[in-house]
């Protein structure tokens, strides 16, 4: 850094202390500088133009989009992220991309998974890139302080703040489809889409407790829904679904899908079941056209709950027993997605639906007023998945694959004795599985051939 970075790199600092913070989450405090040939081209920090928005991004798209910025050189406080979620692009690469000369860099990414890769993306692509001098460095450190502190421990958020809850009261569905999958989906990158099928309905079992009346330490039964309505998510985010508010209303348009009524008739859909067991998907797709679909999550379980009234006879074994069988055609279609999608779509609308039927008789069994139907489960959700990681902490997940608190929630583990491989265990080891199998199969043939 030389001595005529010095008001750049200043004014960079006292643009990074007027970030505007997000509701419930980690204050982090970002200023950039755009300089060429002595002159100031523009400055920007966090969230100056929009909560959440990067100050790179700010600067860069929002400030300098249709400039030139060959040669210029950039003065970010903390170091260009490189990890964004899949519809954005990372600091470092718009950095790249505008083709500038020179970045000098305030302070490292603390977060690990961050951390240097900035420095090196810039450095790889030819870019010059130094660091600020003291007393930059300690200042940017001290005021990020809590954002350091929460990298470093990997602790879990707060609890969401009203503030948050109420920002995202007008989040559409497809809105917590993203967020749920920008925090989740490097998790889950390594997982296939049967590894989080799988997932689901080991969270429906808990959540199945409703029904046989059981508990275990470690599941609360009535905020289960929530949890199953992110693995549903994560599982539609896996197989690649764009939108799940489309999949839903393609078959769901604001009515049953077989007799076609805003509610539900059970006499005229034996009668068109009989005559066509399948839905009619061009006459859906006719109603779907001219219908205006729900938005928000609570506006989608209002629907569903208007089509399927819970009835003073409907009772959570009943419920379970249909969620299940739908869960086990799920579980097919995922199984066969390769040959055939379109069932996914079908399927994973079908379990959606019976989960806002567990919900609405969570709400009917809780006597929760109207009103508040639709926003419990909004409320619920945003406090489960706020945005963040709530084992980790991080907005984008680093837990480890299995986590030691979810282990004996639900199975229970046999003896250590029994729960060992080779000759004096309950598993076989690879090689004494070859062995096992391999002759078991040449029995079965030489029978046969006899």
């Amino acid at each position: 850094m030389e001595p005529q970075d010095l008001p750049y790199a200043k004014k960079a600092s006292e643009e990074a202390k007027q970030s505007r913070q997000e509701p419930n989450k980690t204050s982090i405090f970002v200023g950039a500088v755009a300089v060429r040939d002595g002159k100031v081209l523009a400055s920007a920090h966090r969230g100056e133009l929009k909560l959440g928005d990067h100050a790179e991004y700010t600067l860069l798209a929002g400030k300098l989009s249709g400039m030139d910025l060959t040669g210029a050189t950039i003065y970010v406080t903390l170091e260009p992220c490189t990890l964004r979620s899949a519809e954005k692009v990372p600091c470092a690469q718009r950095l790249i991309d505008r083709k500038v000369a020179r970045v000098l860099i305030g302070m490292p990414d603390p977060n690990p998974d961050i951390r240097g890769l900035g420095y090196q993306a810039l450095r790889q692509a030819g870019i010059t890139v130094e660091y600020f001098n003291e007393p930059f460095v300690s200042e940017l450190e001290d005021l990020n302080r809590e954002f350091v502190g929460v990298q470093r421990a990997g602790s879990a958020p707060p609890r969401p703040s009203q503030a948050f809850l109420e920002q995202v009261q007008e989040r559409t569905l497809d809105e917590w489809y993203t967020a749920l999958n920008t925090i989740y989906f490097n998790r889950n990158f390594d997982r296939s889409a049967t590894d989080i099928c799988l997932h689901l309905i080991e969270v429906i079992g808990g959540l199945s407790l409703l029904a046989s009346k059981k508990t275990k330490s470690g599941i609360d039964k009535e905020h289960q829904v929530s949890k199953a309505l992110a693995w549903w998510l994560a599982l539609c985010g896996k197989v690649g679904v764009k939108s799940v508010e489309l999949l839903l209303w393609s078959k769901f348009p604001g009515v049953c899908p077989y007799c076609h009524l805003p509610q539900h008739n059970q006499n005229v859909c034996a009668e068109k079941k009989a005559a066509n067991p399948g839905p009619l998907w061009p006459e859906l797709n006719r109603i779907g056209a001219g219908g205006r679909l729900p938005e928000r999550l609570g506006a989608w379980q209002l629907m569903f709950n208007t089509i399927y009234p819970v009835t003073q006879t409907d009772e959570y074994g009943a419920i379970f027993a249909r969620l299940y069988e739908e869960l086990a055609e799920l579980a097919e279609a995922v199984r066969t997605f390769r040959s055939v999608p379109g069932n996914f779509l079908s399927e994973a609308a079908d379990v959606f639906a019976w989960l806002m039927r567990v919900q609405k008789l969570i709400d009917e069994s809780s006597e929760r007023r109207r009103d508040q139907r639709g926003t419990a489960l909004e409320e619920d959700f945003a406090k489960s998945y706020p945005d963040a990681c709530t084992q980790c902490g991080r907005y984008v997940c680093s837990c480890p694959p299995i986590l030691v608190s979810t282990i004996g929630r639900i199975a229970h583990e046999a003896p250590a004795e029994l729960s060992s491989y080779g000759e004096n265990g309950a598993f076989l080891t690879p090689d004494l599985a070859a062995k096992q199998f391999a002759f078991g199969r040449k029995q079965a043939i030489g029978t046969t051939t006899r």
